[in-house]
Protein backbone atom coordinates (compact mmCIF):
# COMPACT_ATOMS: atom_id res chain seq x y z
CA UNK A 1 0.00 0.00 0.00
CA UNK A 2 1.25 3.66 -1.12
CA UNK A 3 1.31 6.52 2.36
CA UNK A 4 -1.45 9.11 1.18
CA UNK A 5 1.38 11.86 -0.40
CA UNK A 6 2.87 8.82 -2.56
CA UNK A 7 -0.72 7.96 -3.69
CA UNK A 8 -1.48 11.60 -4.54
CA UNK A 9 1.60 12.16 -6.59
CA UNK A 10 1.55 8.90 -8.42
CA UNK A 11 -2.16 8.63 -8.76
CA UNK A 12 -1.89 12.04 -10.42
CA UNK A 13 0.79 11.76 -12.54
CA UNK A 14 -0.97 8.32 -13.90
CA UNK A 15 -3.94 10.26 -15.23
CA UNK A 16 -1.84 13.07 -16.42
CA UNK A 17 0.12 10.17 -18.35
CA UNK A 18 -2.81 8.38 -19.90
CA UNK A 19 -4.86 11.97 -21.02
CA UNK A 20 -1.30 12.96 -22.57
CA UNK A 21 -1.21 9.93 -24.67
CA UNK A 22 -4.72 10.04 -25.66
CA UNK A 23 -4.55 13.44 -26.79
CA UNK A 24 -0.57 13.01 -28.63
CA UNK A 25 -2.89 9.90 -30.32
CA UNK A 26 -5.06 12.14 -31.86
CA UNK A 27 -2.23 14.84 -32.74
CA UNK A 28 -0.10 12.44 -34.06
CA UNK A 29 -3.80 10.53 -36.28
CA UNK A 30 -4.38 14.19 -37.43
CA UNK A 31 -0.86 15.08 -38.39
CA UNK A 32 -0.53 11.70 -40.70
CA UNK A 33 -3.58 12.67 -42.41
CA UNK A 34 -2.66 16.52 -43.12
CA UNK A 35 0.95 14.49 -44.86
CA UNK A 36 0.61 11.85 -45.56
CA UNK A 37 3.80 11.57 -47.41
CA UNK A 38 5.77 11.90 -43.71
CA UNK A 39 6.57 8.67 -42.35
CA UNK A 40 5.84 9.57 -38.98
CA UNK A 41 6.35 6.78 -37.03
CA UNK A 42 8.58 4.15 -39.31
CA UNK A 43 12.12 5.40 -38.50
CA UNK A 44 14.97 3.47 -36.39
CA UNK A 45 15.17 -0.19 -36.01
CA UNK A 46 12.33 -1.31 -34.08
CA UNK A 47 9.07 -2.68 -35.86
CA UNK A 48 6.10 -0.94 -35.35
CA UNK A 49 4.39 -1.39 -38.17
CA UNK A 50 2.89 -4.98 -37.18
CA UNK A 51 0.53 -3.30 -34.39
CA UNK A 52 -2.66 -2.18 -35.07
CA UNK A 53 -5.99 -0.82 -33.39
CA UNK A 54 -6.30 -3.76 -31.31
CA UNK A 55 -3.14 -3.41 -29.60
CA UNK A 56 -3.99 0.32 -28.52
CA UNK A 57 -7.34 -1.34 -26.79
CA UNK A 58 -4.97 -3.59 -25.03
CA UNK A 59 -2.65 -1.04 -23.93
CA UNK A 60 -5.86 1.17 -22.79
CA UNK A 61 -6.72 -1.58 -20.98
CA UNK A 62 -3.40 -2.61 -19.52
CA UNK A 63 -3.61 1.46 -18.27
CA UNK A 64 -6.53 1.45 -16.97
CA UNK A 65 -6.34 -1.37 -14.74
CA UNK A 66 -3.10 -0.34 -13.31
CA UNK A 67 -4.68 3.22 -12.21
CA UNK A 68 -7.69 1.40 -10.95
CA UNK A 69 -5.34 -1.17 -9.11
CA UNK A 70 -3.72 1.51 -7.15
CA UNK A 71 -4.57 2.01 -3.69
CA UNK A 72 -3.95 4.33 -0.71
CA UNK A 73 -2.69 2.82 2.57
CA UNK A 74 -5.49 2.95 5.10
CA UNK A 75 -5.81 5.21 7.95
CA UNK A 76 -3.40 4.78 10.92
CA UNK A 77 -1.62 2.32 8.70
CA UNK A 78 2.43 2.23 9.75
CA UNK A 79 4.35 3.90 6.80
CA UNK A 80 7.48 1.66 8.02
CA UNK A 81 7.38 -0.71 5.66
CA UNK A 82 7.53 -3.25 8.08
CA UNK A 83 8.07 -6.93 7.04
CA UNK A 84 5.45 -5.95 4.06
CA UNK A 85 7.68 -8.18 1.82
CA UNK A 86 7.77 -11.70 2.50
CA UNK A 87 8.75 -14.59 0.58
CA UNK A 88 5.56 -15.80 -0.29
CA UNK A 89 4.77 -11.76 -1.76
CA UNK A 90 8.03 -12.06 -3.52
CA UNK A 91 6.73 -15.10 -5.01
CA UNK A 92 3.85 -14.04 -6.23
CA UNK A 93 5.28 -11.04 -7.19
CA UNK A 94 7.27 -13.24 -9.67
CA UNK A 95 4.03 -15.76 -10.69
CA UNK A 96 2.19 -12.02 -11.55
CA UNK A 97 5.34 -11.21 -13.92
CA UNK A 98 5.60 -14.63 -15.84
CA UNK A 99 2.01 -14.08 -16.21
CA UNK A 100 1.55 -11.05 -17.62
CA UNK A 101 4.65 -11.71 -20.01
CA UNK A 102 3.26 -15.28 -21.11
CA UNK A 103 -0.40 -13.87 -21.24
CA UNK A 104 0.96 -10.71 -23.56
CA UNK A 105 3.17 -12.98 -25.66
CA UNK A 106 0.10 -15.51 -26.36
CA UNK A 107 -2.15 -12.69 -27.39
CA UNK A 108 0.53 -11.41 -29.76
CA UNK A 109 1.02 -14.77 -30.90
CA UNK A 110 -2.51 -16.57 -31.10
CA UNK A 111 -4.88 -13.82 -30.90
CA UNK A 112 -2.89 -11.29 -33.83
CA UNK A 113 -0.93 -13.87 -35.64
CA UNK A 114 2.42 -11.96 -34.72
CA UNK A 115 5.94 -13.74 -34.45
CA UNK A 116 7.19 -12.09 -31.43
CA UNK A 117 10.89 -13.37 -32.07
CA UNK A 118 10.60 -11.47 -35.17
CA UNK A 119 8.53 -8.55 -33.55
CA UNK A 120 10.85 -7.94 -30.72
CA UNK A 121 14.19 -8.34 -33.22
CA UNK A 122 15.83 -11.66 -31.59
CA UNK A 123 16.35 -13.53 -35.11
CA UNK A 124 18.48 -11.41 -36.27
CA UNK A 125 21.21 -11.07 -32.85
CA UNK A 126 24.49 -9.69 -34.23
CA UNK A 127 26.91 -10.35 -30.79
CA UNK A 128 29.74 -8.28 -31.38
CA UNK A 129 27.57 -4.84 -31.99
CA UNK A 130 25.27 -6.10 -29.09
CA UNK A 131 28.83 -6.90 -26.70
CA UNK A 132 29.94 -2.85 -27.54
CA UNK A 133 26.64 -1.81 -27.16
CA UNK A 134 25.76 -3.42 -24.03
CA UNK A 135 29.40 -2.21 -22.72
CA UNK A 136 29.10 1.65 -23.93
CA UNK A 137 25.16 2.07 -22.77
CA UNK A 138 26.54 0.01 -19.25
CA UNK A 139 28.63 2.52 -18.66
CA UNK A 140 26.31 5.63 -19.37
CA UNK A 141 23.56 4.70 -17.22
CA UNK A 142 25.40 3.60 -14.15
CA UNK A 143 26.80 7.23 -14.13
CA UNK A 144 23.77 9.38 -15.38
CA UNK A 145 21.35 7.13 -13.50
CA UNK A 146 23.16 6.89 -10.11
CA UNK A 147 23.83 10.41 -10.46
CA UNK A 148 20.44 12.07 -11.13
CA UNK A 149 18.46 9.12 -8.70
CA UNK A 150 21.62 10.64 -5.65
CA UNK A 151 20.47 14.54 -7.13
CA UNK A 152 16.89 13.61 -6.51
CA UNK A 153 16.66 11.84 -3.27
CA UNK A 154 18.68 14.87 -1.98
CA UNK A 155 16.57 17.48 -3.39
CA UNK A 156 13.07 15.55 -2.07
CA UNK A 157 14.45 15.58 1.27
CA UNK A 158 14.15 19.27 1.89
CA UNK A 159 10.48 19.04 1.81
CA UNK A 160 9.80 15.43 1.98
CA UNK A 161 11.53 14.29 4.66
CA UNK A 162 9.75 10.47 5.69
CA UNK A 163 11.17 9.35 1.95
CA UNK A 164 12.24 5.99 1.65
CA UNK A 165 13.92 3.36 -0.36
CA UNK A 166 11.23 1.25 -2.42
CA UNK A 167 10.02 -1.81 0.04
CA UNK A 168 12.08 -4.84 -1.59
CA UNK A 169 14.82 -2.55 -1.38
CA UNK A 170 14.32 -2.08 2.36
CA UNK A 171 13.42 -5.64 2.74
CA UNK A 172 17.03 -7.31 0.86
CA UNK A 173 18.86 -4.79 3.27
CA UNK A 174 17.21 -5.54 6.35
CA UNK A 175 16.35 -9.27 6.44
CA UNK A 176 18.89 -11.87 7.52
CA UNK A 177 16.73 -14.51 5.06
CA UNK A 178 19.22 -15.92 2.93
CA UNK A 179 16.05 -17.35 1.11
CA UNK A 180 14.41 -13.89 0.58
CA UNK A 181 17.68 -12.35 -0.56
CA UNK A 182 17.94 -15.24 -3.54
CA UNK A 183 14.47 -14.36 -3.94
CA UNK A 184 14.80 -10.81 -4.53
CA UNK A 185 18.40 -11.17 -6.74
CA UNK A 186 16.46 -13.92 -8.83
CA UNK A 187 13.38 -11.10 -9.03
CA UNK A 188 15.65 -8.48 -9.71
CA UNK A 189 17.93 -10.03 -12.57
CA UNK A 190 15.56 -12.14 -14.38
CA UNK A 191 11.91 -12.01 -13.67
CA UNK A 192 12.05 -8.14 -14.31
CA UNK A 193 13.97 -7.52 -16.52
CA UNK A 194 12.46 -10.39 -18.41
CA UNK A 195 8.56 -9.18 -18.33
CA UNK A 196 9.08 -5.65 -17.89
CA UNK A 197 11.15 -5.45 -21.01
CA UNK A 198 8.86 -7.09 -23.15
CA UNK A 199 5.91 -5.36 -22.05
CA UNK A 200 7.37 -1.86 -21.76
CA UNK A 201 10.07 -1.76 -24.52
CA UNK A 202 8.22 -4.76 -26.75
CA UNK A 203 4.74 -3.99 -26.37
CA UNK A 204 3.90 -0.83 -25.23
CA UNK A 205 7.14 1.38 -26.82
CA UNK A 206 6.41 -0.53 -30.19
CA UNK A 207 2.43 0.14 -30.40
CA UNK A 208 3.16 3.92 -29.14
CA UNK A 209 5.67 4.09 -31.71
CA UNK A 210 3.38 2.84 -34.50
CA UNK A 211 0.70 5.55 -33.82
CA UNK A 212 2.75 8.27 -32.39
CA UNK A 213 7.05 8.43 -33.39
CA UNK A 214 10.13 7.03 -31.39
CA UNK A 215 10.75 10.04 -29.18
CA UNK A 216 7.03 10.76 -27.56
CA UNK A 217 6.66 6.71 -27.20
CA UNK A 218 9.70 6.63 -25.37
CA UNK A 219 9.46 9.34 -23.13
CA UNK A 220 5.68 8.50 -22.13
CA UNK A 221 6.48 4.28 -22.05
CA UNK A 222 8.95 5.27 -19.82
CA UNK A 223 7.09 7.65 -17.40
CA UNK A 224 4.53 4.84 -17.23
CA UNK A 225 7.66 2.52 -16.62
CA UNK A 226 8.67 4.55 -14.22
CA UNK A 227 5.40 5.20 -12.40
CA UNK A 228 4.71 1.71 -12.56
CA UNK A 229 7.34 1.11 -9.48
CA UNK A 230 5.37 3.21 -6.81
CA UNK A 231 8.04 5.20 -5.81
CA UNK A 232 8.37 8.84 -5.97
CA UNK A 233 11.60 8.85 -5.12
CA UNK A 234 12.64 6.68 -8.51
CA UNK A 235 10.16 8.32 -10.96
CA UNK A 236 13.19 10.50 -12.48
CA UNK A 237 15.96 7.80 -11.87
CA UNK A 238 13.87 5.26 -13.35
CA UNK A 239 12.58 7.38 -16.07
CA UNK A 240 15.89 8.34 -17.89
CA UNK A 241 16.88 4.71 -16.86
CA UNK A 242 13.72 3.48 -19.24
CA UNK A 243 15.05 6.53 -21.97
CA UNK A 244 18.48 4.73 -22.34
CA UNK A 245 16.45 1.35 -22.42
CA UNK A 246 14.18 2.38 -25.45
CA UNK A 247 17.38 3.94 -26.96
CA UNK A 248 19.26 0.78 -26.85
CA UNK A 249 16.70 -0.84 -28.24
CA UNK A 250 15.89 1.45 -31.15
CA UNK A 251 19.63 1.79 -32.38
CA UNK A 252 19.90 -2.53 -32.29
CA UNK A 253 16.15 -3.62 -32.80
CA UNK A 254 16.85 -6.28 -30.62
CA UNK A 255 14.93 -6.15 -27.35
CA UNK A 256 17.10 -8.71 -26.06
CA UNK A 257 19.89 -5.44 -25.30
CA UNK A 258 17.16 -3.56 -22.72
CA UNK A 259 16.84 -6.95 -21.08
CA UNK A 260 20.61 -6.92 -20.45
CA UNK A 261 20.75 -3.97 -20.14
CA UNK A 262 17.67 -4.21 -17.61
CA UNK A 263 19.75 -6.95 -15.46
CA UNK A 264 23.66 -5.28 -15.24
CA UNK A 265 21.88 -2.48 -13.87
CA UNK A 266 19.85 -4.51 -11.12
CA UNK A 267 22.60 -7.15 -10.60
CA UNK A 268 24.94 -3.70 -9.61
CA UNK A 269 22.53 -1.97 -8.29
CA UNK A 270 22.46 -5.42 -5.72
CA UNK A 271 26.27 -5.70 -5.70
CA UNK A 272 26.33 -2.11 -4.60
CA UNK A 273 23.99 -2.91 -1.50
CA UNK A 274 25.60 -6.11 0.09
CA UNK A 275 28.77 -4.21 -0.15
CA UNK A 276 27.27 -1.30 1.51
CA UNK A 277 25.73 -3.89 3.78
CA UNK A 278 29.24 -5.53 4.80
CA UNK A 279 30.71 -1.88 5.78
Amino acid sequence: MLDAPSFGVLHDLSVFVSIATALALVCYWLLRHLRPEVSWNHEGSVLSRPYGAPDLLVLAGIGLFFILSMQPQAAGGSSSGGDTVSDSSLVIGMVFHLTVCAGLLLYLFQVRGLNPAELFGLQNLHWRSLAVTLAIFTVIILISVNAVSAITVSWLHNFWPDLDVQETVKAFQKSDSIGLKILVIFLAVVIAPLAEETLFRGFVYGVLKRYTDAPFAALSSSLMFAVIHLHVGSLLPLWMLAVFFCLAYEITGCLLVPMLLHAIFNAVSIIAMLFADGK
